[in-house]
């Protein structure tokens, strides 16, 4: 299993590029523009998201001229322009699904909040977006997959495809760079062989055990949106998808 442990390097690698790099607080250059681009962000400030509610805390990813999330009920898109430190972010398109107290506040607050930003500047290891009187109106910092997750699909073929049913895949991402979950029939780690036990039922599970652990050592990247974590390859193909584990 060393190769999960490689694959939990290079997951983690740009989360810490990005956070040792940068210019003086309070500045937005063009090397952390460009380390913005492609980061997935978790938003720490500028909405009230109740601690009980955290599967709607909103986040962005800004890459190839778009940007895209959760916005603590839906999933959002739109494009972007960055000139210097002016940031303008066009209309925003979203999913429909209707959300309960509070994810449904909190989408309406955000998607205001995204339609007012003028600007951006760096702090340290978090992004701020401004208006244009340079008020703050929303702070992110840079999103980990740090934390325990059950898989909702994986890549099956050319497509994602859901678990066989019966079976409980799960991952957990530990903040010193460690992995360990299930994966359907026998428990793994990143650091040491997984168990060896064969199971009979359901009827596809070995199978499916060994597609999944072949997909983690190719993940290259990640995007965290809400309570969704989606591991990536190289090319930027969806490989496994989480729903986040209480």
């Amino acid at each position: 299993m060393r190769l999960l442990a490689a694959s939990i390097a290079s997951l983690v690698l740009p989360v810490v590029l990005v956070a040792c790099g940068g210019d003086d607080a309070g500045s937005a250059g063009s090397a952390d523009v460009e380390l913005l681009k492609g980061q997935p962000l978790l938003l720490v400030s500028g909405i009230d998201v109740p601690q009980d509610a955290a599967a709607a805390q909103p986040s962005a990813t800004f890459e190839d001229e778009n940007v895209s999330g959760w916005t603590g009920c839906n999933n959002y898109t739109g494009g972007f322009e960055i000139n210097g430190s002016s940031l303008v972010i066009g209309q925003i398109a979203t999913t429909k699904m209707a959300c309960p107290s509070p994810a449904d506040t909190i989408e309406k607050e955000y998607l205001a909040a995204l339609g007012r930003v003028a600007a951006l500047r760096t702090e340290d290891d978090e992004v701020v977006l401004v208006d244009a009187d340079e008020a703050e109106l929303l702070r992110y910092e840079r999103a980990t997959p740090v934390g325990r997750w059950q898989v909702t699909a994986l890549l099956t073929g050319d497509a994602l495809a859901s678990p066989v049913a019966g079976t409980t895949l799960t991952a957990t991402f530990g903040d010193d760079a460690t992995l360990s979950g299930s994966s359907g029939c026998n428990t793994y780690k990143a650091d040491v062989a997984g168990t060896k036990k064969a199971c009979a039922e359901p009827a596809g599970v070995m199978a499916q055990e060994t597609s999944y652990l072949t997909l983690l050592p190719r993940a290259a990247s990640f995007r965290v949106d809400g309570p969704v974590l989606e591991l990536l390859d190289v090319d930027r193909q969806r490989l496994v998808a989480f729903a986040r584990a209480p």
